[in-house]
């Protein structure tokens, strides 16, 4: 289990969100930039650079779809810690890393009254349009999220 890059880290994000009537909509950046070239391992996970963009639908008052385009892409790692070359293919730094374009639908569901007032149910089901992987890796054939929050 990774507990963290072990490298000082660039994280810096941008977001756009606008609305007219029930029609909202956005995009947002985000990237982790190592700045060192390796950390006392004798590595460095690859820069990770993503980004999405989205349109959402208010149905009702307690109710909106959603549909969102999400890429990312995140280098190779460089280096290798001596300590976990293994015969598997995880531990080969050329497997790591690679593209990807999903394309995700959505539901959000808040409640407007009683018990259930301030909480939001959501689910998103995505697909991957694109998938360019480096060296031998799973592909993702599809992900599923629900979230659920609760607002004070």
């Amino acid at each position: 289990m990774q507990l963290g890059s072990g490298t000082f880290d660039l994280l810096p994000g941008l977001t756009y969100t606008a609305k007219l009537g029930n029609v909202s909509w956005g995009a947002q950046y985000r990237a982790d930039i190592r700045l060192e070239n390796e950390n006392d391992e004798g590595y460095a996970l690859g820069d990770k650079h993503a980004f999405t963009s989205w349109v959402a639908y208010k149905v009702t008052p307690w109710a909106s779809t959603s549909f969102r385009i999400d890429a990312m892409t995140q280098d190779s790692v460089s280096g290798i810690d001596p300590n976990i070359v293994a015969p598997v293919q995880t531990a080969d730094p050329e497997n790591q890393g690679g593209e990807r374009v999903d394309l995700i639908w959505g539901v959000n569901l808040l409640g407007q009254e009683g018990a259930v007032k301030g909480h939001r149910l959501a689910a998103e089901f995505g697909l991957p349009v694109y998938q360019d992987l480096n060296g031998s890796q799973l592909e993702t054939d599809w992900t599923v999220t629900l979230g659920w929050q609760k607002a004070f």
